[in-house]
């Protein structure tokens, strides 16, 4: 199956605060064909989740109320085999080794492209696929990919 193909069956939620941001990948998403929500905050999505579980989950960090890492931490300890992606600004390095540590699978900082978020997408979208082991977590290690 080619990845737009594959792409165009999967379930995404946006969580940014930033409405132009949030509306753009929002439009990208379903111009794949994506079943596209989007939220505001992390509080907004949190029950919307539960009621359908996502396949892939793209919040930003920096949100108001409970911030875009414990949002994501939450969303994995609910739906372990969610895509968790983060985007955000400032230091990569700080911002991509909490991340790391928190189970979250790619870190995109501000500002991202397109062709950025396909990278990332086709990184993990073979783990929906089973195409990889998760180890039981939902998540591919560093060395299942290497």
């Amino acid at each position: 199956m080619t990845f737009y193909k594959r792409l165009s069956e999967l379930k995404v939620c946006i969580v940014e605060n930033d409405e132009l941001l949030r509306d753009s990948m929002a439009l990208f998403f379903r111009t794949k064909g994506c079943k596209v929500r989007a939220f505001g905050s992390a509080e907004e999505a949190s029950p919307a989740l539960e009621a359908r579980p996502p396949d892939i989950v793209i919040s930003d960090y920096g949100l108001p109320g409970m911030d875009g890492m414990k949002f994501l931490e939450g969303v994995g300890a609910r739906h372990p085999a969610a895509i968790r992606i983060m985007i955000g600004g400032g230091t990569g390095s700080v911002l991509g080794l909490d991340a790391k540590r928190a189970g979250i699978d790619e870190v995109l900082l501000k500002p991202f492209s397109v062709d950025e978020i396909e990278r990332a997408m086709e990184r993990r979208l073979p783990r929906i696929d089973g195409g990889l082991p998760t180890n039981g977590t939902g998540r591919v290690s560093d060395e299942e990919i290497a």
